[in-house]
């Protein structure tokens, strides 16, 4: 009897704690080069944008792109753009409230300087804006946890 109460408690128990501590869900995503880009939802509808591959428990201080209250995002999708060394411009569109922390500026916004972002990585193809072929990005559905490459080719 002991030991069935026990089998019942512990899981109840070790899913309150583990629910307690739960800092949201974090994604990687990678190119073959290296190119990181780390995704982190918290439990406070923010997303992070974060540059490499983060894995401290704690919230970065720098690099990186906070997206707020993403439950109502209109277009789930953010495009992350690989630029010279460490560096990344992030397109999120018009999705709201959103800030960019980098105090290098190692991240930046497309939407700061959309002008010329738009005319050093983009071209317009007649019907769509696209990005130009030796442009290295990633393109992220923050809802579903996944990422495309330039060919849309999905990432593990």
């Amino acid at each position: 009897m002991r030991n069935l109460v026990l089998l019942l408690v512990f899981p109840v128990l070790f899913s309150v704690a583990s629910g307690c501590t739960s800092e949201g869900v974090r994604s990687f995503y990678c190119l073959p080069n290296n190119k990181c880009v780390t995704i982190w939802k918290t439990e406070s509808k923010k997303a992070l944008i974060i540059l490499g591959k983060y894995e401290d428990s704690k919230r970065p201080s720098d690099n990186y792109v906070e997206l707020f209250d993403i439950t109502n995002m209109v277009d789930w999708y953010a495009d992350v753009i690989f630029v010279s060394g460490d560096s990344l411009i992030v397109d999120v569109g018009n999705n709201g409230k959103v800030i960019c922390h980098s105090s290098q500026r190692n991240v930046r916004l497309f939407s700061d300087n959309k002008t010329l972002n738009d005319s050093l990585f983009t071209y317009f193809d007649g019907k769509y804006r696209k990005y130009k072929n030796h442009i290295e990005y990633l393109s992220i559905n923050i809802k579903e946890n996944y990422a495309t490459d330039k060919t849309g080719k999905k990432l593990k």
